[in-house]
Protein backbone atom coordinates (compact mmCIF):
# COMPACT_ATOMS: atom_id res chain seq x y z
CA UNK A 1 0.00 0.00 0.00
CA UNK A 2 3.02 2.52 0.86
CA UNK A 3 4.52 1.85 -2.53
CA UNK A 4 1.46 2.26 -4.48
CA UNK A 5 0.85 5.68 -2.49
CA UNK A 6 3.66 6.80 -3.02
CA UNK A 7 3.95 5.84 -6.70
CA UNK A 8 0.50 7.01 -7.67
CA UNK A 9 0.49 10.20 -4.93
CA UNK A 10 4.01 11.00 -4.49
CA UNK A 11 2.73 10.68 -0.77
CA UNK A 12 5.06 9.01 2.14
CA UNK A 13 2.88 7.08 4.34
CA UNK A 14 4.34 8.09 7.84
CA UNK A 15 2.10 6.96 10.34
CA UNK A 16 -0.34 4.27 9.69
CA UNK A 17 -4.06 4.61 12.22
CA UNK A 18 -7.66 3.73 11.84
CA UNK A 19 -9.82 5.97 11.20
CA UNK A 20 -13.87 4.72 11.52
CA UNK A 21 -12.87 1.33 10.05
CA UNK A 22 -10.78 3.26 7.36
CA UNK A 23 -7.23 3.00 6.89
CA UNK A 24 -5.83 6.81 7.51
CA UNK A 25 -1.95 7.89 7.11
CA UNK A 26 0.01 11.06 7.76
CA UNK A 27 1.99 12.23 5.33
CA UNK A 28 4.04 16.18 5.38
CA UNK A 29 1.86 16.69 8.73
CA UNK A 30 -1.53 16.00 7.37
CA UNK A 31 -3.63 12.81 7.66
CA UNK A 32 -5.32 11.61 4.51
CA UNK A 33 -7.89 8.86 4.58
CA UNK A 34 -8.23 5.71 2.34
CA UNK A 35 -12.26 5.13 1.24
CA UNK A 36 -13.33 1.49 -0.73
CA UNK A 37 -15.74 3.06 -3.60
CA UNK A 38 -15.98 -0.11 -5.77
CA UNK A 39 -19.68 0.20 -5.08
CA UNK A 40 -20.06 3.98 -7.06
CA UNK A 41 -20.05 4.01 -10.12
CA UNK A 42 -17.76 7.00 -11.70
CA UNK A 43 -20.92 9.55 -12.61
CA UNK A 44 -21.53 9.59 -8.76
CA UNK A 45 -17.92 9.65 -8.05
CA UNK A 46 -17.77 12.84 -9.87
CA UNK A 47 -20.89 14.65 -8.44
CA UNK A 48 -19.66 13.81 -5.06
CA UNK A 49 -16.66 15.35 -5.89
CA UNK A 50 -18.43 18.48 -7.51
CA UNK A 51 -20.34 18.59 -3.85
CA UNK A 52 -17.50 18.06 -2.18
CA UNK A 53 -15.38 20.98 -3.72
CA UNK A 54 -18.72 23.31 -3.36
CA UNK A 55 -19.00 22.78 -0.10
CA UNK A 56 -15.46 23.92 0.59
CA UNK A 57 -15.01 26.88 -1.24
CA UNK A 58 -18.41 28.26 -1.36
CA UNK A 59 -18.98 27.90 2.17
CA UNK A 60 -16.04 27.34 3.45
CA UNK A 61 -17.16 24.15 5.48
CA UNK A 62 -13.58 23.11 7.11
CA UNK A 63 -14.72 19.67 7.92
CA UNK A 64 -14.94 18.49 4.22
CA UNK A 65 -12.96 16.09 3.37
CA UNK A 66 -11.45 16.64 -0.41
CA UNK A 67 -10.92 14.67 -2.72
CA UNK A 68 -7.00 13.95 -3.70
CA UNK A 69 -6.06 13.52 -7.55
CA UNK A 70 -3.67 10.73 -8.18
CA UNK A 71 -0.31 11.57 -11.34
CA UNK A 72 -3.03 10.27 -13.95
CA UNK A 73 -5.28 13.57 -12.45
CA UNK A 74 -7.90 10.54 -11.65
CA UNK A 75 -10.13 10.16 -8.00
CA UNK A 76 -9.83 6.42 -7.80
CA UNK A 77 -6.66 4.40 -7.77
CA UNK A 78 -6.49 0.21 -7.63
CA UNK A 79 -5.00 -0.58 -4.67
CA UNK A 80 -4.65 -3.79 -3.18
CA UNK A 81 -7.26 -5.11 -5.70
CA UNK A 82 -9.93 -2.76 -4.88
CA UNK A 83 -11.27 0.89 -6.28
CA UNK A 84 -10.13 3.21 -3.79
CA UNK A 85 -10.33 7.40 -3.28
CA UNK A 86 -8.00 8.92 -1.34
CA UNK A 87 -9.10 12.25 1.01
CA UNK A 88 -7.23 14.87 2.86
CA UNK A 89 -8.63 15.16 6.06
CA UNK A 90 -9.69 18.52 7.51
CA UNK A 91 -7.76 18.92 10.50
CA UNK A 92 -8.24 18.43 14.08
CA UNK A 93 -10.47 21.25 15.37
CA UNK A 94 -11.82 18.77 18.28
CA UNK A 95 -11.59 21.72 20.30
CA UNK A 96 -14.40 23.61 18.78
CA UNK A 97 -17.63 22.59 20.78
CA UNK A 98 -20.13 22.02 17.66
CA UNK A 99 -24.03 20.97 17.66
CA UNK A 100 -25.15 18.43 15.66
CA UNK A 101 -28.58 19.82 15.04
CA UNK A 102 -27.35 23.51 14.26
CA UNK A 103 -24.46 21.91 12.60
CA UNK A 104 -26.36 19.29 10.05
CA UNK A 105 -29.11 22.62 9.06
CA UNK A 106 -26.34 24.66 8.32
CA UNK A 107 -25.11 21.69 6.04
CA UNK A 108 -28.71 21.06 4.61
CA UNK A 109 -29.12 24.71 4.13
CA UNK A 110 -25.20 25.29 2.47
CA UNK A 111 -26.25 21.68 0.23
CA UNK A 112 -29.59 23.01 -1.13
CA UNK A 113 -27.64 25.97 -2.88
CA UNK A 114 -25.63 23.93 -5.13
CA UNK A 115 -26.25 25.27 -8.55
CA UNK A 116 -26.09 22.33 -10.81
CA UNK A 117 -28.30 19.53 -11.57
CA UNK A 118 -27.57 16.59 -9.12
CA UNK A 119 -28.80 13.21 -10.95
CA UNK A 120 -26.90 9.85 -10.01
CA UNK A 121 -26.77 10.38 -6.05
CA UNK A 122 -30.55 11.88 -5.79
CA UNK A 123 -32.94 10.05 -4.35
CA UNK A 124 -35.83 13.07 -3.86
CA UNK A 125 -39.05 11.99 -4.34
CA UNK A 126 -37.93 8.24 -4.92
CA UNK A 127 -38.81 6.81 -1.53
CA UNK A 128 -42.05 5.26 -2.40
CA UNK A 129 -40.98 3.23 -5.53
CA UNK A 130 -37.71 1.94 -2.92
CA UNK A 131 -39.99 0.95 -0.43
CA UNK A 132 -41.84 -1.15 -2.53
CA UNK A 133 -39.66 -2.75 -4.51
CA UNK A 134 -37.37 -3.69 -1.28
CA UNK A 135 -40.90 -5.13 0.56
CA UNK A 136 -41.49 -6.96 -2.72
CA UNK A 137 -38.39 -8.50 -3.14
CA UNK A 138 -38.13 -9.30 1.10
CA UNK A 139 -42.02 -10.49 0.59
CA UNK A 140 -40.81 -13.16 -2.46
CA UNK A 141 -37.88 -13.98 -0.45
CA UNK A 142 -39.77 -15.26 2.71
CA UNK A 143 -42.51 -17.29 1.06
CA UNK A 144 -38.99 -19.24 -0.03
CA UNK A 145 -38.40 -19.60 3.06
CA UNK A 146 -41.44 -20.78 4.54
CA UNK A 147 -41.74 -23.01 1.76
CA UNK A 148 -38.55 -24.91 2.05
CA UNK A 149 -39.24 -24.24 6.61
CA UNK A 150 -36.40 -22.76 8.22
CA UNK A 151 -33.13 -24.50 9.10
CA UNK A 152 -31.50 -21.81 11.43
CA UNK A 153 -31.71 -19.84 14.27
CA UNK A 154 -31.55 -16.64 12.09
CA UNK A 155 -34.00 -18.23 9.44
CA UNK A 156 -36.75 -18.89 12.16
CA UNK A 157 -36.41 -15.17 13.82
CA UNK A 158 -37.00 -13.96 10.42
CA UNK A 159 -39.39 -16.40 9.45
CA UNK A 160 -41.06 -15.27 12.55
CA UNK A 161 -41.22 -11.57 12.48
CA UNK A 162 -41.63 -10.37 8.57
CA UNK A 163 -45.12 -10.51 8.60
CA UNK A 164 -45.45 -7.52 11.50
CA UNK A 165 -42.59 -5.93 9.53
CA UNK A 166 -44.19 -6.19 6.69
CA UNK A 167 -47.29 -4.23 8.17
CA UNK A 168 -44.85 -1.30 9.38
CA UNK A 169 -43.73 -0.90 6.29
CA UNK A 170 -47.34 -0.94 4.28
CA UNK A 171 -48.06 1.73 6.71
CA UNK A 172 -45.31 3.98 5.84
CA UNK A 173 -45.57 3.89 2.11
CA UNK A 174 -49.34 4.72 3.14
CA UNK A 175 -48.72 7.48 5.35
CA UNK A 176 -45.70 8.35 2.35
CA UNK A 177 -48.51 8.53 0.19
CA UNK A 178 -51.60 10.49 1.90
CA UNK A 179 -48.32 13.07 2.46
CA UNK A 180 -47.63 13.64 -0.88
CA UNK A 181 -51.48 13.69 -1.79
CA UNK A 182 -52.54 15.74 1.16
CA UNK A 183 -49.71 18.63 2.19
CA UNK A 184 -47.41 21.08 0.33
CA UNK A 185 -43.78 21.18 0.19
CA UNK A 186 -41.89 24.57 1.26
CA UNK A 187 -38.83 26.25 0.35
CA UNK A 188 -36.80 23.93 2.94
CA UNK A 189 -38.43 20.64 1.64
CA UNK A 190 -36.08 21.14 -1.63
CA UNK A 191 -33.58 18.53 -2.36
CA UNK A 192 -30.15 18.82 -0.31
CA UNK A 193 -27.08 17.38 0.60
CA UNK A 194 -27.94 14.18 2.81
CA UNK A 195 -26.23 11.00 4.39
CA UNK A 196 -26.89 7.15 3.53
CA UNK A 197 -27.27 6.84 7.21
CA UNK A 198 -26.66 9.81 9.49
CA UNK A 199 -25.72 9.06 13.18
CA UNK A 200 -24.45 10.62 16.22
CA UNK A 201 -21.34 8.45 14.91
CA UNK A 202 -21.19 10.02 10.99
CA UNK A 203 -18.98 13.24 11.50
CA UNK A 204 -16.56 11.48 14.37
CA UNK A 205 -16.88 14.38 16.24
CA UNK A 206 -14.10 14.19 17.82
CA UNK A 207 -12.87 15.47 14.58
CA UNK A 208 -15.89 16.49 13.04
CA UNK A 209 -15.08 14.35 10.07
CA UNK A 210 -17.54 15.41 6.78
CA UNK A 211 -16.78 12.66 4.13
CA UNK A 212 -18.19 12.53 0.63
CA UNK A 213 -18.52 8.93 0.35
CA UNK A 214 -21.05 9.21 3.09
CA UNK A 215 -23.90 11.64 1.18
CA UNK A 216 -26.54 11.44 -1.38
CA UNK A 217 -29.24 14.03 -2.30
CA UNK A 218 -32.27 13.90 -1.02
CA UNK A 219 -35.18 15.27 1.69
CA UNK A 220 -33.40 16.82 5.19
CA UNK A 221 -35.93 14.85 6.38
CA UNK A 222 -33.95 11.91 5.76
CA UNK A 223 -30.82 12.75 7.68
CA UNK A 224 -33.50 13.95 10.88
CA UNK A 225 -35.19 10.66 10.74
CA UNK A 226 -32.10 8.41 10.58
CA UNK A 227 -30.09 10.17 13.17
CA UNK A 228 -33.89 10.02 15.67
CA UNK A 229 -34.00 6.00 14.55
CA UNK A 230 -30.30 5.29 15.94
CA UNK A 231 -31.15 7.08 19.20
CA UNK A 232 -34.37 5.11 19.76
CA UNK A 233 -32.51 1.55 19.19
CA UNK A 234 -30.27 2.51 22.00
CA UNK A 235 -32.88 0.45 24.11
CA UNK A 236 -33.05 1.82 27.97
CA UNK A 237 -30.11 3.92 27.11
CA UNK A 238 -32.05 5.99 24.91
CA UNK A 239 -32.85 9.81 26.39
CA UNK A 240 -35.87 11.21 24.82
CA UNK A 241 -34.49 14.78 25.83
CA UNK A 242 -31.45 14.37 23.88
CA UNK A 243 -34.01 13.62 20.27
CA UNK A 244 -35.71 17.31 21.53
CA UNK A 245 -32.63 19.15 21.63
CA UNK A 246 -31.26 17.43 18.72
CA UNK A 247 -34.76 18.52 16.87
CA UNK A 248 -34.31 22.10 18.29
CA UNK A 249 -31.01 22.90 17.42
CA UNK A 250 -31.99 22.12 13.89
CA UNK A 251 -35.01 24.22 13.82
CA UNK A 252 -34.03 27.11 15.27
CA UNK A 253 -31.40 27.55 11.69
CA UNK A 254 -34.30 25.97 9.27
CA UNK A 255 -37.65 25.45 10.65
CA UNK A 256 -39.52 22.32 9.11
CA UNK A 257 -43.02 22.34 7.60
CA UNK A 258 -45.39 19.63 7.89
CA UNK A 259 -44.68 18.11 4.93
CA UNK A 260 -41.36 17.95 6.45
CA UNK A 261 -42.40 16.32 9.71
CA UNK A 262 -44.81 13.96 7.59
CA UNK A 263 -41.53 12.61 5.81
CA UNK A 264 -39.54 12.29 8.51
CA UNK A 265 -42.22 10.13 10.50
CA UNK A 266 -43.10 8.16 7.25
CA UNK A 267 -39.24 7.08 6.90
CA UNK A 268 -39.20 6.54 10.75
CA UNK A 269 -42.00 3.91 10.27
CA UNK A 270 -40.38 2.32 7.65
CA UNK A 271 -38.23 -0.19 8.84
CA UNK A 272 -34.88 -0.09 7.20
CA UNK A 273 -33.12 -0.85 10.14
CA UNK A 274 -34.75 -4.71 10.11
CA UNK A 275 -34.10 -4.37 6.18
CA UNK A 276 -30.55 -4.14 6.21
CA UNK A 277 -29.97 -6.85 9.07
CA UNK A 278 -31.91 -9.79 6.97
CA UNK A 279 -30.26 -8.41 3.56
CA UNK A 280 -26.99 -8.34 5.12
CA UNK A 281 -26.87 -11.43 6.66
CA UNK A 282 -28.36 -13.51 3.16
CA UNK A 283 -25.78 -11.53 1.22
CA UNK A 284 -22.53 -12.54 3.62
CA UNK A 285 -21.72 -15.57 2.54
CA UNK A 286 -20.59 -18.59 3.96
CA UNK A 287 -18.03 -17.41 5.98
CA UNK A 288 -20.56 -14.94 7.73
CA UNK A 289 -20.60 -14.33 11.91
CA UNK A 290 -23.93 -16.59 12.21
CA UNK A 291 -23.87 -15.65 15.75
CA UNK A 292 -23.04 -12.09 15.42
CA UNK A 293 -25.82 -11.69 12.70
CA UNK A 294 -27.95 -13.62 14.84
CA UNK A 295 -27.54 -11.60 17.77
CA UNK A 296 -28.20 -8.36 15.53
CA UNK A 297 -31.60 -9.38 14.84
CA UNK A 298 -32.66 -10.26 18.48
CA UNK A 299 -31.67 -6.56 19.44
CA UNK A 300 -33.96 -5.46 16.98
CA UNK A 301 -36.25 -7.77 18.01
CA UNK A 302 -36.17 -7.12 21.55
CA UNK A 303 -36.50 -3.85 21.53
CA UNK A 304 -39.60 -3.02 18.77
CA UNK A 305 -41.62 -2.70 21.68
CA UNK A 306 -39.90 0.38 22.59
CA UNK A 307 -39.62 1.51 19.14
CA UNK A 308 -42.95 1.03 18.42
CA UNK A 309 -43.52 3.12 21.78
CA UNK A 310 -41.90 6.21 20.35
CA UNK A 311 -43.79 5.56 17.04
CA UNK A 312 -46.89 6.15 18.85
CA UNK A 313 -45.61 9.31 21.06
CA UNK A 314 -43.24 10.60 18.03
CA UNK A 315 -45.08 13.92 17.71
CA UNK A 316 -45.43 14.77 21.34
CA UNK A 317 -41.84 13.73 22.17
CA UNK A 318 -40.63 16.24 19.12
CA UNK A 319 -42.90 19.11 20.56
CA UNK A 320 -45.19 19.47 17.24
CA UNK A 321 -48.70 20.36 17.40
CA UNK A 322 -49.84 17.57 15.26
CA UNK A 323 -54.00 18.03 15.29
CA UNK A 324 -52.87 21.81 14.92
CA UNK A 325 -50.52 21.22 11.78
CA UNK A 326 -53.26 18.86 10.45
CA UNK A 327 -50.70 15.66 10.69
CA UNK A 328 -52.48 12.61 11.17
CA UNK A 329 -51.17 10.12 13.37
CA UNK A 330 -50.80 6.29 13.14
CA UNK A 331 -53.64 5.52 15.54
CA UNK A 332 -52.63 1.66 16.36
CA UNK A 333 -48.89 2.30 17.70
CA UNK A 334 -50.78 4.54 20.25
CA UNK A 335 -50.54 4.16 23.93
Amino acid sequence: MKQTIYEQYELRVERKQKVRHYDAFWANRVMYILVPVGHLEEAEIEELQSLSEYMIRTHQDIYVSSFVKNKSESYTTEIEGRKMALFRMPYDYSSRKLVVGKELALFHLNGRSFPAKVTSINRIGQWKSLWVKRIDQMEHFFREKVRSNPIDVFDTLFVESFPYYMGLTENAIQYLVDTELDDSPMINDAATLCHHRFTNLTWQQSQWMKLPTDWIFDHAARDLSEWIRAECRKGPDMNPGSIQTFLKDYERVSPLSSFSWRLLYARLVFPVHYFECVEDYYTSGPVADKKWHEDRLKGILQSSDMYEQVLGNFYDLAGVPAKTYGIPELEWVKR
